[in-house]
């Protein structure tokens, strides 16, 4: 009589435990650490705050002290000034092009100690506020784009006030989108150009170079503003005269 015996792989086989998921996490030497892998959205607008906003304000109060207590303050102190974005729309890559960069030059500047001072700034006026001002006007009625354009038909106060306005609401929107970035920098005292404080002084400093010659009329032609002629049709008037302004360069001795 053929007896069978169970093999060994047979009783393996037989009191096999089912396979069980691997947890390859743990074949991993990593550091053990509390900090949360993803912060939540609270946490975010606080580490973006201590990073950013309090991290500038600490660095005026505390290592300005510090340099004028050592004497080392001269040729210690770093100053971006900013080239503004016109304050007529929201914000694109190009803006974020710009300030981050000009963020991490700011950081740079701090990480080797010095006092980093960067205060932000819009430009309020020129033709594409003027145009975005008035393209959002609800009272054109029946006007051309052309026409709208232009302000055919509306005092060039009301234009003013009208493109003030909007500047004035998209600097509050682009100054929000900036500070989510992460851009430190004294956004709660901006510069702006349509500010009567940063008029006088623009207008000092056109005085000055007035004296000194370096502002002269010439002949030259210059687009000043476009305009509607009776067929609604736009065209670029000519300047009979325009301003050169020469600036002089020089390295500081």
């Amino acid at each position: 009589m053929l007896r069978i015996v169970p093999s060994r792989i047979l009783r393996a086989a037989a009191t096999q435990q089912p396979p069980r998921k691997a947890d390859w996490g743990k074949t991993l030497n990593l550091p053990r650490s509390s900090f949360p892998a993803r912060p939540t959205a609270a946490q975010l607008e606080t580490y973006r705050q201590q990073c950013a906003d309090e991290l500038y304000v600490w660095q005026r109060a505390n290592r300005a002290k510090s340099l004028e207590q050592s004497g080392a303050r001269a040729g210690n102190e770093f100053v971006l000034h900013d080239g503004p974005p016109y304050a007529n729309g929201a914000v694109h890559a190009g803006h974020a092009l710009n300030k981050i960069l000009k963020d991490i030059i700011v950081r740079s500047q701090l990480g080797r100690g010095k006092l980093v001072s960067y205060r932000p700034g819009w430009d309020c006026h020129g033709l594409p506020i003027e145009l975005k001002a008035l393209q959002a006007r609800s009272d054109a009625g029946e006007q051309s784009k052309a026409q709208k354009e232009a302000g055919v038909g509306i005092p060039p106060a009301e234009i003013r006030r009208t493109a003030s306005s909007l500047a004035s609401k998209t600097i509050d929107e682009q100054r929000k989108e900036f500070r989510g970035w992460g851009v430190m920098g004294e956004w709660d005292a901006p510069y702006k150009t349509m500010d009567s404080d940063f008029e006088i002084r623009q207008l000092g400093v056109f005085r000055e170079m007035v004296k000194k010659g370096t502002v002269r009329p010439s002949m030259n032609d210059s687009v000043y503003r476009p305009c509607i002629d009776a067929c609604g049709r736009s065209h670029l008037p000519r300047a009979p005269t325009c301003l050169l302004v020469t600036f002089f360069a020089h390295s500081p001795s």
